[in-house]
């Protein structure tokens, strides 16, 4: 998979992308048989646990001698990448927690809406709205004077 190809009169010649991408396919193609190596995503990071005992338990104050405030900082900085480490754990499990909550309410408003959908298809009558808007509303009907004037006299 060299950059550079080998012309007639010997001079290199520089590949383009797509003739870098159609050498690399005939080379694959040439021994179909062969396992391709495919590599694994990132690792993790990880840092070694803390020690239980420290041997040497000093800080950087003026009694120490002068190698100590190296093994103290080392020290220090080990601790604080530790920490970072939790932290930066902590928050890829709460982001992926966020984002499996979300997705969940997501499919479960799309399960609903094809539901409502299937049921429109299929003719159930619960599912359809009614489409006219005078037949959401209540009807309402008049009386004549006379009848109603009858109706107030009967019941009292």
């Amino acid at each position: 998979m060299d950059s550079v190809g080998s012309a007639a009169s010997g001079k290199k010649v520089k590949l383009s992308a797509h003739e870098r991408q159609a050498q690399a396919i005939s080379k694959l193609l040439a021994n179909p048989d062969k396992e391709i190596r495919i590599p694994d995503g990132p690792k993790e990071k990880s840092i070694r646990p803390p020690r239980d005992v420290m041997k040497n338990v000093t800080g950087s104050s003026a009694g120490a001698g002068s190698g100590e405030f190296h093994v103290y900082k080392q020290q220090r900085r080990r601790e604080y990448e530790r920490i970072q480490l939790m932290e930066e754990q902590n928050q890829k499990l709460k982001e992926k927690e966020e984002f499996d909550r979300k997705r969940a309410e997501v499919q479960h408003k799309d399960e609903a809406k094809t539901d409502k959908n299937r049921a429109k298809r299929t003719g159930e009558p619960d599912a359809k709205k009614p489409r006219l808007h005078n037949e959401s509303v209540q009807r309402i009907e008049f009386k004549p004077k006379d009848e109603s004037d009858d109706d107030d006299q009967e019941q009292a």
